[in-house]
């Protein structure tokens, strides 16, 4: 049963054929004259410009039917007709038999199809002003839009505000909550990234996947609305015992009655090993990093207590990372070395820095302090942009906050 555009959770996005362009360029999107704007700013993809499409196909008067079990599109104005399928470049047109140039396809959970072949499909025009980086779709009867005058570009800002949401990979994207609005800025290779404890200071350069929801940040924003640098903080509450755990609804309760709700994609670690809920357990002791304003949860660390009588530390201090130094060029495989209190447990991390795969090692310091382990990024898909490197301590059960540096693998 076809639903009106509006209510359906798709959006559409189309390739234009074109010039090859930097998916951080601005480009600008008319419908019959009228600009558009998006939640997501379009963006280039292999010589194609994907841009949100739910406001052009309401623009267009269209309406749309999105079969999750059959993965199956149907658009509809007037008489004409449009059908794809998901990873199909098969598609019909007032049912004849046409071929994309590209198959229908998901990106983040929207679905993206060739914007040239819908909307002329459709019976619309496309046009593409490589001058301005505008594209100019005109709804039939409608008069020709003319080109827009080009806008004065707005100046680089600050956006101060809280961490919405991060995405890592070929399109990297922060999403910034400031003054009740999200704005979604470019994140770039030279964008220079940092996140640190708001109580201790500690902290240092950080992959973009490292930073969270809920961490309050303060983006430089150029006038191609890229990040030119982002430094974000977080505060992590007193760890507590915990007294009760509801697997149902994912809600842990502490011996001195504050509750927290684990997300589901929290991360969650036991004496500083990756876990799951499971090892949220009644009498461990368990600390929370949750999204300001409220007991969301979206990073918990849980220790076993001793056996002996001597109770854990409250907080442990950072490590150093004294080889390789910041900035350094390193192999596939280097070693790392440091300082941590004597027996601690050092877990070192390195991981590109925009996208979210991450190499790990771990160690012992010796009696003196001294740590080192050897690390190696060659299981990885190599990427031209920074490494960022980060080693905590475990000391009882207790992890420190990360120290971290960027490197460059060749």
């Amino acid at each position: 049963m076809r639903r009106m555009l509006c209510s359906v959770l798709i959006f559409f996005a189309a390739a234009v054929l074109m010039p090859t362009i930097a998916s951080a360029q601005e480009i600008r999107v008319y419908v019959d004259g009228r600009p558009m704007n998006f939640d997501v700013p379009p963006t280039a993809i292999q010589g194609r410009v994907l841009v949100p499409l739910r406001g052009v196909f309401e623009q267009l008067g269209a309406t749309v039917d999105f079969d999750a079990r059959t993965q199956h599109i149907v658009a509809v104005r007037g008489s004409q007709s449009v059908e794809l399928t998901l990873g199909s470049r098969q598609a019909r047109v007032n049912d004849a038999p046409k071929l994309l140039d590209v198959a229908a396809f998901t990106i983040n959970g929207r679905t993206m199809v060739p914007l040239r072949f819908v909307s002329e499909s459709l019976g619309a025009t496309v046009q593409w002003i490589e001058a301005s980086r505008t594209i100019l779709i005109g709804s039939p009867g409608a008069a020709a839009p003319a080109a827009p005058q080009p806008q004065p570009q707005p100046q680089s800002q600050t956006l101060s505000g809280s961490i919405v949401a991060v995405s890592t990979g070929d399109n990297p994207r922060l999403v910034v909550r400031a003054n009740g609005q999200d704005r979604t800025v470019v994140v770039m290779p030279a964008t220079a990234i940092f996140r640190y404890n708001a109580e201790t200071n500690v902290g240092g350069s950080a992959p973009l996947g490292a930073l969270r929801k809920g961490d309050q940040v303060a983006v430089d924003v150029n006038a191609q609305n890229q990040a030119t640098k982002i430094t974000a903080t977080y505060r992590v509450p007193a760890a507590g015992k915990i007294a009760s755990v509801n697997a149902r609804n994912r809600t842990v309760t502490l011996a001195d009655g504050r509750s927290y709700v684990v997300l589901g994609d929290a991360d969650i670690t036991l004496d500083g090993a990756a876990a799951d809920f499971n090892a949220i357990q009644s009498g461990r002791i368990a600390r929370f990093s949750v999204i300001e304003g409220t007991n969301q949860a979206y990073e918990v660390h849980v220790r076993v207590p001793p056996t002996a009588n001597t109770a854990p530390p409250a907080s442990v201090a950072a490590p150093t990372i004294m080889s390789p130094s910041s900035g350094a060029t390193v192999g596939s495989t280097f070693p790392v070395k440091g300082k941590a209190q004597a027996g601690a447990v050092v877990v070192v991390k390195v991981q590109p820095k925009l996208l979210g795969q991450t190499a790990q090692a771990q160690t012992t310091a010796g009696a003196d302090g001294s740590w080192s382990v050897n690390i190696s990024v060659s299981a990885m898909p190599f990427v031209a942009f920074p490494y960022v490197l980060s080693a905590v301590q475990i000391v009882h059960g207790t992890q420190s906050d990360p120290v971290s540096i960027e490197v460059t693998v060749q």
